[in-house]
């Protein structure tokens, strides 16, 4: 599953959904960056496509996504966290920095990346991306067992 946003008339945006070949577009007119108050109804209205629960789910953190801005810096970490810097396939998740970086403490309050709770005595610690962290920096849905083995 993936999705694409468009801008649309009047400040609104197209959103785009594809799930393997198939496409549907609606129009969000004045879109909230949360779609977690929608029921599986209002959604299934919008894209006939999300037929289950676990469909809906990924439709919501995938739409969060689309709302999130990063900046080139803290893109290129990201990738180089998943080794995508490097590799085409993400085979890592992991990125060690001071604790107090502005950027990685930045990436986790917008919930794409964990802080580790140990901090070593001269500052470093780990950050990881989250499940939704992976979604936004390839752009689709990753399932939890690809998400564990990274």
């Amino acid at each position: 599953m993936r999705l694409e946003k468009g801008n649309g008339k009047h400040g609104g945006y197209y959103i785009t959904l594809y799930i393997g070949t198939k496409e549907n577009t609606s129009f969000f007119e004045a879109p909230s960056e949360s779609i977690d108050h929608a029921g599986i109804e209002y959604i299934q209205g919008r894209y006939p496509m999300i037929g289950t629960k676990a469909k809906e789910e990924t439709f919501k953190r995938l739409y969060k996504n689309l709302f999130i801005e990063t900046t080139e810096y803290q893109d290129r970490m990201i990738k180089h966290c998943i080794g995508l810097d490097y590799k085409k396939k993400p085979y890592r998740n992991r990125y060690e920095t001071q604790s107090k970086d502005e950027d990685w403490n930045n990436l986790v309050k917008k919930g794409l990346a964990k802080m580790s709770d140990n901090i070593a005595d001269n500052g470093l610690t780990w950050f990881w991306l989250t499940q939704q962290g992976v979604e936004y920096v390839l752009g689709k849905s990753v399932s939890q067992k690809v998400y564990e083995r990274l």
